[in-house]
């Protein structure tokens, strides 16, 4: 049941909330390549990422934990006449703080978000931004940079019955940058103020037979953004998450769903694009675990379906997902996990073929 509690403290809370779970340091690195073609008829002929994520974990005590991260990203869009636009360099860097109020019980978090990304684009670049930034598509990276802001938020968990229960708040801040970049046509650009983000968590487990049940559901709000002197309202978001995780045999097999829903006010715009305000894309899919010695294969199967309008939904785009992922123990302290992964799909009736190709490596301290 301890182990349940902290699972659902770790699911209700921010992010940080399982960094304080952790009594030994890590380093995570590696790289991933992802990249899509779109077939005739939107404009955009490919986008792709080189992305290396850099994070490392370091406790202090028992209680206590420090957290940070960030990608070294290369981002590339080429439309439908060959020009190109990119982005390269480090995104935000995220620090994060947890500390175990009363010990499997309650989580206080802090998370800053420091500007060392790229925030002001320029026309192309806003383009490849819009791209990547999806719940359909799986980009590594889905934003390059958004200023500075802070994090706080606390997490409770408590059994009942048969279950471990979990809720948690947090209240994020959000500072002002410029995102679009002067040029002759703009040469006095405006800034952004984002609205700041009030986010509520809740997350139940139980064990079921010899398998485990998981459900999640997050809500968030936001204030007004700012831009220009206009106020402009981001609406609200819904994300619903389960998960069961089942042993057959001697392999664990997971089916896992999610549905993220966003309901804008039709009066926002983001910079340099009008979205629908409305946008719901729903995830179902399943990962076996294959014990090879001390090692792990891990081949998966997913499919997304992404809808969006402005009075209805209409169907947007759907993509069907197959990869594998290797967990390989090159010794106590260090694994290495290379994956593959292809997406076959469309958007509006136009193909996407999406490929994937990575390496990630874990290291204690």
């Amino acid at each position: 049941m301890r182990a349940r509690i902290i699972a659902v403290a770790a699911l209700a809370a921010v992010p940080a909330a399982l960094a304080a779970q952790d009594v030994q340091g890590r380093v995570v690195g590696g790289v991933e390549y992802y990249s899509v073609q779109f077939g005739t008829g939107l404009g955009v002929k490919s986008v792709s990422e080189l992305v290396a994520p850099i994070g490392v974990v370091m406790p202090i005590g028992r209680r206590f934990s420090l957290d940070a991260g960030t990608y070294l990203v290369d981002a590339t869009r080429k439309d439908a006449s060959g020009a190109s636009a990119s982005i390269s360099g480090l995104t935000d860097i995220l620090v994060r703080g947890g500390v175990q109020l009363v010990p499997d019980v309650a989580v206080l978090t802090v998370a800053l978000n420091l500007p060392t990304g790229t925030s002001t684009l320029n026309s192309d670049q806003l383009l490849v931004a819009g791209n990547t930034a999806t719940d359909l598509l799986p980009f590594p990276v889905t934003s390059f940079g958004s200023g500075f802001n802070a994090t706080t938020g606390l997490a409770v968990a408590v059994p009942v019955g048969g279950w471990a229960l979990g809720a948690a708040g947090s209240f994020r801040v959000n500072g002002e940058y410029t995102p679009i970049a002067a040029d002759s046509a703009n040469p006095s650009p405006a800034s952004f103020k984002p609205g700041n983000e009030y986010r509520l968590r809740v997350g139940m487990d139980r064990v079921v037979g010899q398998g485990r049940v998981t459900f999640g559901v997050t809500f968030s709000t936001f204030s007004h953004d700012e831009i220009g002197g206009d106020r402009l309202t981001p609406g609200k978001r819904l994300i619903t998450q389960a998960a069961w995780n089942v042993p057959v045999g001697h392999r664990m097999l997971s089916l896992y769903g999610w549905d993220v829903l966003r309901r804008a006010d039709s009066s926002t715009t983001t910079i340099g694009v009008v979205p629908p305000s409305r946008e719901n894309t729903v995830a179902l899919g399943a990962t076996l675990g294959i014990r090879t010695g001390r090692h792990m294969l891990r081949p998966m199967i997913e499919y997304r379906r992404a809808w969006r309008g402005t009075t209805s939904f209409d169907s947007y785009g759907s993509l069907f997902s197959i990869g594998a992922r290797h967990v390989i123990a090159a010794s106590p302290r260090w694994t290495v996990t290379p994956g593959l992964r292809l997406d076959l799909g469309s958007i509006t009736g136009v193909g996407v073929t999406g490929f994937s190709a990575s390496v990630t490596v874990r290291a204690g301290l």
